[in-house]
């Protein structure tokens, strides 16, 4: 068996139908799992992005294909955590159990213009604890209540969700890595795939957690023009050393990324490489899912 890839369309880059043609691409090829936009709070692209709704373009992808396991990151404040498991639940018995419950606490970038107040990481933390908690007691069934500092519920419900879906945290520091081992059962390595950022959040979480990773991808590119990619495309990495994120980089040919790809699982102890997209238009992003390609199954009837 070849082993698991995910990839990512996220930024709010591409319209709707290109986002579902590459996502039966994936589906085809033998992708594990897709993820969809992102945190619009980040987002600078002049007005030009088209600001698709997270969970129900999850839900076109879901429907538009058969193994795909798709998800959105969901922000604390963005969503009220009832509505988010009953989405997760509608959307996991929908597909026939393919949806990610995928979190972070966001970049904290702009939130007014969204009614979003601004808080500090650690209070951003705090929220999704509560939101976390809250999601995963409503998706096992039955009545929830809580009284925190960011939620109260007295006696919420929701479907159940059978089997649950993963909850998957992306943490770039020591404390969401915390929060994820307390309330995850995936930790997104929020951070540049390389050794000296992904240990110290292993030695965060305190015990051992499935690891999946996102690694920037620029097919045909130069080292250079990557690098400026990625720079600009993802600028909470703007502390990191430029050496740094060099390595932390797929370019130029896409044939030889999988043996780098295979290097970066056994080097990191990654589950889940994630191989992101984001930015490319569609022909690029069609290259390169094809160079990827983990394992091409039959078509199911």
């Amino acid at each position: 068996m070849s082993a698991r890839l995910g990839a990512a369309l996220s930024g709010h880059w591409l319209e709707l139908d290109a986002v579902l043609r590459l996502a039966r691409l994936a589906d085809e090829l033998g992708f594990d799992a897709l993820f969809v936009d992102g945190d619009e709070t980040a987002l600078d692209a002049g007005g030009r992005a088209p600001l698709y709704d997270g969970p129900g373009l999850v839900q076109a992808v879901l429907h538009t294909t058969q193994r795909l396991r798709a998800g959105a990151i969901r922000l604390p404040g963005f969503a009220h955590p009832v509505l988010i498991a009953r989405n997760l639940a509608t959307l996991q018995q929908a597909s026939g159990g393919r949806a990610l419950g995928f979190f972070g606490v966001g970049a904290g970038r702009h939130g007014a213009r969204l009614g979003l107040p601004a808080l500090s990481p650690g209070e951003r933390i705090a929220w999704l604890d509560e939101t976390l908690a809250a999601v995963r007691a409503l998706l096992a069934g039955g009545e929830v209540s809580a009284a925190g500092r960011h939620l109260q519920l007295e006696r919420a419900q929701s479907a159940a969700a059978v089997p649950a879906p993963p909850l998957i945290v992306a943490a770039a520091g020591p404390r969401a890595a915390r929060l994820a081992a307390r309330r995850a059962d995936v930790l997104d390595a929020n951070v540049p795939p390389v050794r000296e950022c992904v240990e110290p959040l292993r030695d965060a979480l305190g015990r051992p957690m499935e690891t999946w990773i996102w690694v920037f991808a620029r097919p045909d590119a130069s080292a250079t023009e990557a690098l400026a990619a990625y720079r600009k495309l993802c600028p909470w990495f703007a502390g990191h050393p430029p050496e740094r994120l060099e390595r932390a980089l797929l370019h130029g040919d896409p044939a030889t990324w999988p043996a780098r790809l295979a290097e970066l699982r056994g080097e990191l102890g990654i589950a889940l490489p994630v191989v992101d997209l984001s930015g490319l238009d569609e022909a690029a992003a069609r290259h390169a899912l094809l160079a990827l390609a983990p394992a091409k199954p039959p078509r199911m009837s």
